[in-house]
């Protein structure tokens, strides 16, 4: 399948993919991924904000602290997960500083 330039936003107001960079003070991950590739992280993006911490949370369960940890460290792996991706896919530059995030 054939590649194609991505840049990757893992900030969590602006997470997402784009074919496009930006040309901002945001950190992008350039990556080469085919179509299936980019759903994959799509997805995985879409999971993980869809999981983001809320304020309104910690009044609906203030003593909940297990629930609260087990949904960190869902949202960690994913992220570990989303990382680990970038880095397989991501060019020299991308992988000399995603390995230290790893």
């Amino acid at each position: 399948m054939n590649r194609e330039r991505y840049y990757v936003t893992i900030d969590m107001s602006m997470m997402k993919i784009s074919d496009t960079k930006i040309p901002d003070n945001t950190i992008q991950y350039e990556i080469y991924a085919n179509n299936e590739e980019v759903d994959k992280i799509s997805a995985l993006i879409e999971q993980i904000k869809s999981e983001d911490f809320r304020q309104e949370e910690i009044f609906q369960r203030p003593f909940q602290e297990g629930k609260a940890d087990e949904d960190k460290e869902t949202t960690d792996n994913e992220l570990q997960e989303l990382y680990t991706i970038i880095y397989d896919l991501g060019t020299i530059e991308t992988k000399d500083v995603v390995k230290d995030l790893k």
